[in-house]
């Protein structure tokens, strides 16, 4: 043997031995010759392992169209579709609970209401968390009906994206450009690629949320059409979650009971899922002991008999419980975040019940960010502290293995042997060495769309898929995104002041100067000092006066915000005084930039 050839497996010795012999989920995507994957009738190719498994628990599937299934007396949950709603019936109308995702999916709730359950108006509207209330306006089309949320509804739509709620609002565009690759909204429709369950939304289709009209907190009781009901505040995959409990139907409606492991951690980016937050809404649903549970957030069917409901939550608690304690376990013993994939696995016991799965996010990755929302992402261990850049890491790795010529064996062996976690980052290193090789982002591509297929959950496979999509030139995949047209027309001070996010310390450097924005009206400014620039809100009652000024119409500055235009074209529809051409081309413009670009950036 060389002394590269040497050097290397050594190299990959050292690796592979750095994980725990009581490591078990980096053998699923390694060496591991039992997985039989599936090609479905849109020719994806997956392993649908676990959504085999949970099949005949969901309301959707492939034989089930878009129709009203009676519950019992009065009641109504519509099959064909994850995000349906539920209708109750009373003498003086309609109660329905979530609204679709948009106005195009309203208004087919209502002709199917109307063609299936009743002529009679709706008269309450019900909403179970802020992600899908978009069908609203054309569900009810024009029916008065009281509109019933948690107090913080208004606001967390208001500030969310494509279903990100963000802490830093300024990072909105990124996890709205994360949400399109986690839902697949760009993914091919048919083939190898195409998404699979319940993850390809729409976020492009027209909206028709209304506001509510009464808020209900926790523990407060509404009656409408002579049913009462009782809201209980459940912090989920959405802040403003109600549970609503219906004591004299025993029926409980939320969006808590999901027929997966919660999803605690999501790739898309939002806030913190706190595991022990939704443990206890889970807790207050068993401790209602409901005769059915109906779950309009998650795609399950109905729930039907006390034992039923309360062991299926049970486990759902045991199972969210062992992730949340065994992490902290772990973390208390010294292993950090990016290993704890490796050591917490759902026992058995709990793991044999099919709505126990990862058909919707992976345990490996809701460890890591339990312990990553209490220290962060810095392990303690000295040897995460400073990093090289990745093209110098990159760089120095292929030297180590004697050439890039000796990488590419090496990569190639692993995808002959199926060692797919380590050709992964042999050709991820090849790639980092020079962006623009065709081979090596092919090569690259292949191992990813090999784990996508090989991963259970539909998210990580959405991922995996696009980032290959994009290493083959695909361009709509990017995790650089701007926000809509309606969202910089909807207030523009708020958009002047994310503006401020893409000055660019290497043109601003030792240049002073106030940029004064008359957006229709709308005024505000940037002072761009010491490569930073301070937003003004009230120009009027700050010390220093504008050095430029700029006014322009609101569809103007949209384009320009947005990248449709040139900070030069913007200028040219607008009156501008002093400075303002050069103070405003400090500011870099929006670029659409792929996931894998050919040049670093």
């Amino acid at each position: 043997m060389n002394s590269h050839r040497f050097i290397i497996t050594l190299f990959t010795a050292l690796l592979l031995a750095s994980t725990d012999a009581t490591a078990v989920n980096w053998q699923h995507y390694d060496r591991n010759p039992n997985l039989e994957l599936q090609t479905l009738p849109s020719g994806a190719v997956a392993n649908f392992s676990d959504w085999s498994r949970l099949m005949p628990l969901l309301r959707m599937g492939p034989t089930r169209g878009l129709k009203a299934q009676k519950v019992t007396d009065g009641v109504w949950m519509f099959d064909g579709k994850f995000y349906a709603p539920v209708v109750v019936e009373t003498d003086a109308g309609l109660l329905v609970f979530s609204t679709g995702e948009n106005a195009e999916e309203g208004a087919i709730f209502r002709k199917l209401i109307r063609e299936q359950i009743s002529e009679k108006p709706i008269i309450g509207v019900f909403y179970d968390h802020a992600h899908y209330p978009y069908g609203a306006g054309t569900l009810l089309d024009g029916d008065k009906a009281v509109i019933v949320a948690h107090p913080d509804h208004s606001r967390i739509i208001r500030e969310s994206g494509h279903l990100a709620n963000p802490v830093i609002p300024e990072m909105l565009p990124h996890l709205d450009a994360r949400a399109e690759i986690h839902f697949g909204n760009q993914h091919p429709k048919k083939g190898p690629d195409a998404a699979i369950g319940a993850t390809a939304l729409d976020f492009g289709k027209e909206q028709a949320w209304l506001p509510p009209t009464r808020t209900l907190e926790h523990g407060e009781w509404i009656t409408v059409g002579g049913v009462r009901i009782q809201a209980f505040h459940a912090v989920t995959d959405a802040e403003d979650s109600l549970t609503f409990w219906l004591p004299d139907k025993k029926i409980v409606i939320d969006n808590v009971v999901w027929l997966s492991i919660p999803n605690i951690y999501t790739l898309r980016g939002d806030r913190f899922r706190d595991p022990t937050l939704w443990i206890k809404a889970l807790k207050d649903i068993r401790d209602l002991n409901p005769e059915i549970e109906l779950c309009v957030g998650g795609g399950s069917a109905a729930l039907v008999g006390a034992d039923k409901v309360r062991e299926t939550v049970t486990t759902l608690i045991d199972a969210t419980s062992f992730i949340y304690d065994q992490s902290i376990r772990w973390t208390n013993l010294g292993i950090p975040p990016h290993q704890l994939g490796h050591y917490v696995e759902i026992p058995e016991s709990v793991a044999k019940y099919p709505f126990i799965n990862e058909v919707y996010g992976q345990v490996e990755h809701h460890v890591r960010r339990i312990a990553e929302e209490n220290h962060g992402w810095f392990s303690g261990r000295g040897e995460d502290m400073h990093h090289l850049p990745q093209a110098v890491f990159a760089k120095n790795l292929v030297e180590l293995a004697g050439g890039e010529e000796a990488l590419v064996t090496a990569y190639q062996q692993a995808m002959q042997k199926g060692e797919y976690l380590w050709a992964k980052d042999l050709a991820a290193n090849l790639y980092y060495t020079d962006q623009a090789n065709t081979d090596y982002r092919q090569a690259l591509a292949d191992v990813l769309r090999k784990l996508g297929q090989y991963s259970p959950s539909a998210i990580q496979r959405n991922f995996y898929t696009a980032s290959a999509l994009s290493l083959e030139g695909d361009k709509r995949f990017t995790s650089a995104k701007v926000q809509d047209e309606d969202w910089v027309k909807e207030d523009y001070a708020r958009a002047i002041d994310h503006l401020r996010t893409r000055i660019n310390p290497e043109l601003a450097g030792g240049i002073e100067g106030v940029l004064l924005f008359d957006v229709d009206g709308t005024v505000a400014e940037l002072h761009i000092r010491n490569s930073i620039a301070e937003f003004i809100a009230d120009p009027s009652k700050y010390y220093r006066a504008a050095d430029a000024r700029i006014k322009v119409s609101g569809d103007a500055f949209t384009d320009y915000f947005r990248g449709e235009i040139s900070a030069a074209e913007m200028l040219e529809k607008a009156t501008a005084s002093g400075n303002a051409a050069a103070l405003l081309n400090l500011f870099d413009p929006f670029r659409h930039i792929p996931m894998y670009p050919e040049q670093p950036l």
